[in-house]
């Protein structure tokens, strides 16, 4: 068990968009207390109250001041900042770009306030580890006696079949240490045991798993665990690792009837068609949904083969044979019920417990931006585990 900090943990929350990383506070089991939130975005501030009533009214980081972080006294920073500056599709604008000013701004305030918090939990783009705004954290920390680790991580690596590739940094002030060993490289796998079974899971002297000789936190162990069985029960017992099988998408997967509403329009099959990347119940892997899934179609995610009593592929080589004005076409790809993971589906992807709810007030596209926005729950909820503990 995480050895449980000598009061709540004290968390502001940054950029809290839908409320993923209080949600992942939650699923910790860790006591705390979020005492503060800043987001503007009036969606995604709606469904954050849909889910946590009576918080998180519209605040700007930009107008926080020392004064109000002192009062605040936040003893964990949990944050991740805009993604755009750092995106091939947002240009790579970096520090000059204006959605990163907030960020700045936030340096600004921990290097004059005069008791920064013990700890930080940030997430962002791949892409952000090699940014002129991820060096001027770096420098902050350096200057206010931190010790850090950075990140690249993906679901998958936890036995999600979603890929989310993602930049994490955790940092803590000294004399504080991690229950890992620290490395300057950028980290592309978890430094803790994830092996499957709790009752194989015998310690050594060292405290490391014997099956894969990694040290063993067991708070994580029991998160994944309890995860996975809840998820997909009865299918742990053939693995012996989160990854060395990832489970089929039919764990995730929701809508039987009533298609019509996410089935691909005849204009996005007959032009896009080629571009689609297309799954079923049993593929063990998606791609990553982005704001603009089921609105855009290259790069924002995977659609489903609802109907998979007709071949794919034979269906593919039938169409590629006919001219593009032929109506013959049209019929074949319609025949394989294409379509859009509905927004419950995706937030189950993205790991948010059975209790978290989209409002019903807000349309379908808007909850796949805001979900295309957030966090993955379980990647936070681990990583959260690993930075509280002693």
């Amino acid at each position: 068990m995480v050895m449980a900090p000598p009061h709540p943990l004290w968390i502001l929350e940054l950029y809290s968009g839908i409320g993923g990383m209080h949600t992942a506070a939650r699923e910790s089991g860790l006591p705390f207390e979020i005492v503060g939130t800043y987001e503007l975005n009036p969606t995604a501030l709606e469904v954050y109250r849909h889910n946590f009533p009576g918080t998180n009214k519209p605040r700007n980081i930009m107008g926080l001041t020392v004064e109000e972080l002192t009062n605040l006294n936040p003893s964990v920073i949990m944050m991740s900042p805009p993604c755009q500056p750092f995106t091939r599709q947002g240009l790579k604008r970096d520090v000059e770009d204006a959605r990163t000013s907030s960020f700045l701004h936030l340096l600004g305030l921990l290097e004059e306030v005069l008791r920064p918090p013990d700890m930080i939990l940030l997430e962002n783009v791949a892409g952000f580890e090699t940014s002129l705004a991820r060096d001027r954290l770096v420098s902050l920390l350096k200057t206010r006696n931190y010790v850090w680790q950075e990140f690249l991580l993906s679901p998958t690596q936890l036995g999600v079949p979603n890929s989310r590739l993602r930049y994490y940094m955790l940092a803590k002030q000294k004399p504080a240490t991690f229950c890992f060993t620290l490395s300057d490289k950028v980290q592309e796998e978890f430094p803790l045991c994830l092996c499957v079974k709790v009752e194989d899971s015998v310690t050594s002297k060292t405290g490391s798993c014997h099956r894969c000789t990694r040290p063993l936190l067991n708070s994580l162990h029991t998160l994944l665990h309890k995860f996975h069985s809840d998820r997909h029960p009865g299918s742990l017992h053939a693995v012996t690792s989160y990854t060395q099988v990832l489970p089929s998408l039919s764990h995730y997967l929701s809508l039987t009837d009533n298609l019509e509403p996410y089935l691909l329009k005849d204009k996005i099959l007959n032009k896009y068609h080629m571009l689609l990347d297309i799954v079923d119940r049993e593929s063990q892997r998606s791609c990553c949904f982005t704001k603009g899934y089921a609105h855009y179609v290259e790069g924002t995610g995977s659609v489903i083969q609802h109907n998979t009593t007709v071949n794919m592929a034979e269906t593919y080589s039938k169409v590629q044979l006919l001219a593009a004005d032929d109506s013959h076409r049209l019929e074949l790809l319609r025949e394989l019920q294409l379509r859009y993971f509905t927004p419950e589906e995706v937030t189950k992807l993205m790991c948010f417990p059975d209790w978290y709810d989209l409002p019903q007030s807000i349309t379908n596209k808007q909850k796949y931006k805001v979900l295309g926005n957030s966090v993955n729950v379980l990647v936070v909820t681990s990583l959260l585990l690993m930075l509280a503990e002693n």
